[in-house]
């Protein structure tokens, strides 16, 4: 079985003119107790006084200096987000990203468009298809296929009922171009403090978000230039690219049949 943690960045709302980033952070899970050890690892090498449960690496949180980290230097956080991405980028064969990202100012029928199940849509198809490569190899090796299920982020149990309405039908139904026939069909809900993966791709998720930021620009944006660097060879790229595959942007709705045709496409990049 393949563990997909979800986790967005920025806010899914027109009224916030950041981009929305949704990403997601797959392993298989013979890897998984490995991964989250190491996690472990890190934040007790950090903050040894602590127990690691009670530390959530939460991007926002670090570069704002919330919570406890409001104390702590920028050369401690740096350190602490450095070991997180080499960590990340590493694992040559056990993380695999993808993410889709909408550009809020280039979609201007805003009324009708939800950036938020769009969002989901786009991850959705690509996280099946790399799927489906996965379980083509499976046959090929006459081992049995596998199914990946989905951890997001808990909000609320009011936003979560909401959004697992959209998403249960999602999976069941599929989107425009995939049946999503190998993804579980009700996501989990997990809390982030608890999840030490899912604190991982909070992270990747600002990164991808930082990366393309089109707003001011911030004194920070050379750490996380960096940062991109060392995740995007993890961002799923089958055929030596990632646009379309493992990244995902959309720039424009110019109506529904080419939105359609927008997100039927793999390769279409808009």
């Amino acid at each position: 079985m393949y563990i997909s943690y979800l986790d967005g960045s920025g806010r899914p709302s027109f009224s916030d003119k950041e981009d929305f980033v949704l990403a997601s952070l797959t392993v298989n899970e013979k890897h998984w107790n490995y991964i989250d050890n190491h996690i472990k690892v890190i934040k007790l090498q950090h903050f040894p006084d602590i127990p690691d449960e009670e530390i959530e690496i939460h991007a926002k949180d670090l570069v704002n200096k919330h919570g406890i980290f409001e104390s702590v230097s920028w050369d401690e956080i740096y350190s602490l987000l450095d070991d997180v991405f080499n960590f990340i980028s590493e694992n040559s064969t056990s993380i695999v990203i993808h993410a889709s990202l909408l550009r809020k100012d280039k979609i201007y029928n805003k009324k009708s468009f939800d950036i938020e199940v769009w969002a989901y849509r786009l991850l959705l198809e690509r996280l099946n298809h790399y799927m489906s490569v996965e379980n083509s190899e499976s046959l090929k090796s006459k081992s049995y296929f596998q199914y990946c299920i989905l951890l997001t982020d808990s909000e609320d149990m009011k936003k979560d009922q909401k959004l697992r309405i959209r998403l249960i039908d999602m999976l069941r139904n599929g989107t425009f171009y995939s049946k999503l026939k190998y993804l579980f069909e009700e996501p989990m809900f997990v809390n982030s403090k608890l999840r030490n993966l899912s604190q991982l791709v909070d992270c990747v998720a600002y990164c991808i978000r930082k990366h393309f930021r089109t707003c001011t620009p911030s004194e920070h944006n050379t750490h996380w230039e960096r940062y991109f660097k060392l995740i995007e060879p993890k961002i799923y790229a089958p055929y030596d690219t990632n646009i379309g595959y493992g990244l995902k942007i959309l720039k424009k709705k110019v109506g529904d049949s080419q939105t359609v045709l927008c997100s039927c496409q793999m390769k279409y990049y808009v």
